[in-house]
């Protein structure tokens, strides 16, 4: 008798277990979203590097006391590798972040949503330029179809515009921050293995915080400073808190659960998220060009995760 119900409550919890982590994960996408639709609301309001330098300070000021043990064990490999994290500070948080923050400033929610979901596509790139990776057939079209979907959004669906190189500024700030992002991506790969994930997200928060800092002051002197309201700190403490640490924490445990090839729900996930409150809550506009790059590059997002091989060990 118990061997004929132990292998139902099994399946069950292997169920449950794989239904909660899929749960997890859509869940953190619905909050990176709502990261997409503040920067746009508040484009006009708070400036990026104000917005990027108190999202990264409150992120590492909640994840530093998880982090904080393992930091000081390492301190001496990461001094080590303070170039390699220096660069990767500038690349994720004035450069990436920054930069989608400014981008969104000239750009909608729904543009700067579907352009930054080509960052899988430009880190597969990027990883063959710099490691040599090689790029296998679904990768290549996957690279190639997610690029068509970007040209489309960027061109606002005229093709005259790629000829004659009319681009929305917001657009081009979009794709280069979401460049820089993938780029500190692809070198995560050089970071040594002793350094866990939460001591390698709070150490380039701290370098890129660093960088930032310089920018941040001459912005609130030359341009304008963050506002003190109650809609700007509210705003600040959600991707702060729930956004820098809490949905990158829920992310990290679903991958494990899930896998990354499974996991890469999110991507899709984040970029629907982003266009229905785009729409709902923005008032944008669905232009056709908008499902034609959605679906271009989310089908050739989805390409390259079937495309690649996944580490077994």
């Amino acid at each position: 008798m118990n061997g004929g119900t132990s292998a139902p409550r099994t399946a069950e919890s292997l169920f449950d277990r794989e239904a909660t982590a899929y749960v997890i994960i859509v869940g953190a996408a619905l909050i990176f979203a709502s990261n997409h639709i503040l920067a746009r609301y508040l484009g006009g309001i708070i400036p990026p590097m104000g917005f990027v330098f108190w999202r990264m300070a409150i992120g590492a000021a909640v994840i530093l006391p998880f982090a904080g043990y393992g930091l000081f064990t390492q301190r001496h490999l990461i001094l080590q590798h303070w170039k390699l994290f220096a660069l990767m500070g500038l690349l994720f948080v004035p450069l990436g972040n920054g930069g989608i923050y400014a981008a969104y400033t000239f750009t909608t929610a729904l543009n700067g949503g579907v352009v930054s979901a080509a960052q899988p596509a430009i880190t597969v790139l990027l990883s063959a330029l710099l490691w040599r990776d090689l790029i296998n057939g679904k990768q290549g079209l996957g690279i190639v179809i997610s690029a068509i979907g970007v040209l489309t959004i960027i061109a606002r669906g005229n093709p005259q515009a790629i000829l004659a190189l009319e681009f929305n500024v917001g657009d081009l700030m979009m794709l280069g921050a979401t460049g820089s992002v993938a780029l500190h991506n692809v070198l995560v790969r050089r970071v040594p293995k002793e350094i866990r994930v939460p001591q390698l997200l709070v150490t380039v928060q701290l370098f890129g915080l660093l960088v930032a800092t310089p920018l941040y002051i001459i912005e609130s002197i030359y341009v304008r400073p963050v506002p003190v309201s109650g809609e700007a700190i509210m705003s600040l403490l959600w991707v702060g808190v729930v956004v820098t640490a809490l949905a990158v924490g829920l992310t990290n445990a679903s991958i494990r659960r899930l896998g990354p090839n499974k996991a890469s729900i999110s991507n899709y996930m984040r970029v629907l998220f982003t266009a229905g409150l785009a729409i709902l809550l923005l008032s944008e506009d669905l232009q056709a060009y908008h499902l034609f790059g959605l679906v271009t590059v989310m089908g050739g997002v989805y390409l390259m995760t079937r495309g690649r091989s996944v580490p077994t060990g």
